[in-house]
């Protein structure tokens, strides 16, 4: 399949855009195919694609019609943009005449789904969480091939989807003094056992505010808690907490983190179960069909992790982070992972995946 034109359609959130970017830049390098990308308007989406530096192709898509807990007008805003997607979406599909085209979810995938299936163009849909979204559902009763990237995808069965693993970027990995370095912080800090606390692509107060809390019981005091995008710049909180900016390649804070606390975006778990590192995972319950939840689940079930409630008091909470230092103390590298150390092998199952359906 060298040649192979390929179009990505991925908006949204970080959890949708960067595992396209991932396996984008691996199939271009590796099997010499053309990708071209595909999102839609909203700022965030722009940003992500731009710190890659990558000009996707965008439609006039903000959001799903569908969506819970938005306003009527936004409702038929939406509604009308979707109509006029297709149009926009088939000027695409004739512009680059892609041999295949994969959707990485999100509202902007569901124009191309459709067209596809009309234009006869080969597609598929690559679903990055245990539990399916709308646009994977509708792909599912349309016999659409389905690539998941755990072993469950509620409520789909066995035999509707192959899963593949959610494909990742490629991080270096820095001693920890010269990690500590690159974050711009003392490097006396790489003696200190590290939390690195990761809130999602849209970010959560809740969690930065219970990790301050809990920094300052004195069980905690010795830790050393690190929190990226929460700040314009770099922060000493108190003697344990810094904040940090937005950081775009995270590999000094993966190389720093004894241990991380995350919100449960497949993407980012992904992540973690690639480079071994345990972590506390904290769903967001208004996710979507709670899909944070199964991916929570499915996450634990592979990987050296705990599911962490925000609802706990903060002595409950902190009692899980030392349980998560002793569990490290003995297991350094988390290697039951079924996905450690297999971040090429992901993005070549996936192309394989595809490449059968063309």
């Amino acid at each position: 399949m060298n040649g192979h034109r390929i179009l990505l359609v991925a908006g949204g959130t970080g959890g949708h855009i960067m595992p396209a970017i991932s396996f984008g830049r691996w199939v271009a390098e590796k099997r010499g195919a053309e990708v071209s990308y595909v999102c839609g308007t909203r700022p965030m989406e722009k940003e992500i694609y731009a710190s890659a530096g990558i000009t996707p192709r965008i439609i006039n898509l903000s959001g799903s019609p569908l969506s819970r807990g938005i306003r009527a007008k936004m409702r038929v805003e939406r509604t009308f943009a979707a109509a006029g997607s297709l149009g926009e979406a088939r000027k695409i599909l004739m512009e680059f005449r892609p041999d295949s085209c994969l959707l990485f979810g999100g509202y902007v995938s569901m124009p191309f789904l459709l067209l596809c299936k009309m234009m006869g163009v080969p597609v598929a849909v690559h679903e990055q969480n245990a539990c399916a979204g709308m646009v994977t559902k509708m792909a599912a009763k349309a016999g659409t091939p389905i690539f998941t990237g755990w072993e469950t995808c509620f409520p789909l069965e066995r035999k509707q989807y192959k899963r593949t693993g959610v494909p990742v970027r490629r991080f270096s990995r820095p001693e920890r003094s010269q990690a500590m370095k690159l974050l711009g912080l003392p490097e006396k800090n790489s003696d200190l056992f590290t939390v690195v606390v990761f809130s999602g692509s849209l970010g959560s107060l809740s969690i930065k505010e219970r990790i301050l809390e809990i920094s300052q019981k004195e069980k905690t005091s010795d830790l050393l808690f690190l929190i990226p995008s929460v700040s314009d710049g770099i922060e000493q909180i108190s003697d344990n907490v810094w904040t940090l900016p937005k950081i775009w390649d995270p590999s000094p804070l993966f190389a720093a983190a004894d241990c991380v606390v995350t919100r449960a975006g497949g993407s980012m778990l992904t992540e973690l179960a690639v480079l071994g590192i345990p972590s506390l995972v904290v769903p967001w319950r208004d996710a979507s069909g709670d899909h944070q939840y199964y991916n929570a689940s499915a996450f634990i079930s592979e990987n050296t992790g705990i599911i962490l409630d925000l609802e706990n008091d903060t002595s409950a909470i902190a009692a899980q982070i030392l349980e998560m230092k002793d569990i490290v103390s003995n297991c350094k590298q988390n290697r039951v992972s079924k996905l450690y150390n297999k971040a090429d092998k992901i993005c070549e199952q996936l192309w394989d995946a595809l490449a059968s359906q063309s």
